[in-house]
């Protein structure tokens, strides 16, 4: 068996009020767990006009969603002790998950219901194919992340 600190936890987020709550989770089960937490933006390219240069169009997504993540990572990173890294790769949310988990140990797959709502292949493909546990995180109707225990220092 591998060490703890080779596992991670992965996180997939689309920027949604969601998205937020399954970082929260995610910090906490992170450091709770002392692994490496990996959080993922998966996105399409399905509405390209033929004229637009999808390698400029792919760069400008990803440099947005850098920038948006950067702007919630102040404020959930800042006082956590938790080793993190994002993503923003195009593609279907189930096969970035499953090239993800075939390339790293996950120990934990968390993902926001509105991500997988109505689509049951993301669901399927995670328990035929990836089989790693996965957290489904509710929409943020009242934030149970204050129920958690506070793992502040």
């Amino acid at each position: 068996m591998k060490e703890r600190e080779a596992y991670s936890i992965l996180a997939v987020i689309d920027f949604s009020e969601s998205s937020k709550e399954v970082l929260k989770w995610a910090v906490c089960m992170a450091e709770k767990l002392s692994v490496h937490l990996t959080i993922l933006h998966p996105y399409r390219l399905n509405q390209l006009d033929k004229k637009e240069d999808v390698v400029s169009i792919k760069k400008k997504i990803e440099f947005d969603a850098t920038k948006n993540f950067e702007l919630v990572a102040h404020e959930l990173f800042d006082n956590q002790k938790v080793s993190f890294d994002f993503r923003a790769e195009v593609g279907f949310i189930q096969d970035r998950i499953e090239d993800y988990a075939r390339r790293n140990n996950i120990l934990l797959f968390i993902i926001g219901f509105n991500l997988i709502d109505g689509n049951e292949e993301i669901l399927k493909e995670i328990e035929n194919e990836i089989k790693i546990p996965l957290m489904v995180v509710p929409q943020p109707k009242n934030n149970l992340i204050n129920q958690l225990p506070s793992y502040s220092r």
